[in-house]
């Protein structure tokens, strides 16, 4: 659907156009956390965070710990807490594959703090049966889950 067109101060006209939806599927382990149209998707790449919109080209990525942001078609951005995993997109469908996920608004935000402190205790070699890796692979899942929770409206 085409809207009124927009004339820009250094002339020309820009068409601006209804944004095009695709599916999300967001998969833990243990549940489907999210299914749903959406618009954009910002998300934790192991190389840095990347974006995707309908019709973008198919690809496969690594995901890190960190949040997943999504708008959906009214324009409402929503947050989900990813402890890495993978990404899957086809143009039409984006598929991520969850080691853990959780939305914002099911946060708690008292037990992610202290899932932070115990993990940063075990990095620094006080009582715990974590590895380092497992530590501050840990921490970084924690950290993404407080953050996701300052996301709650």
């Amino acid at each position: 659907m085409l809207l009124e067109p927009e004339f820009p101060a250094h002339g020309g006209i820009i068409r601006t156009q209804m944004p095009q939806s695709f599916h999300l599927a967001v998969v833990a382990p243990d549940r489907s956390v999210v299914e749903l149209e959406v618009v954009s998707i910002v998300a934790p790449g192991q190389e840095g965070y990347f974006g995707a919109l309908a019709n973008h080209v198919p690809f496969v990525a690594a995901l890190k710990a960190g949040l997943l942001e999504y708008e959906l078609p009214d324009g409402q951005r929503q947050f989900v807490a990813l402890g890495g995993g993978f990404f899957e997109m086809d143009g039409k469908r984006a598929t991520v594959l969850a080691d853990s996920a959780d939305l914002a608004s099911e946060i708690d935000v008292a037990k992610a703090q202290q899932d932070l402190e115990m993990a940063r205790a075990a990095l620094k070699g006080e009582s715990s049966e974590m590895t380092t890796e497992e530590a501050q692979r840990a921490i970084d899942v924690a950290i993404s889950r407080l953050r996701a929770a300052q996301t709650k409206h």
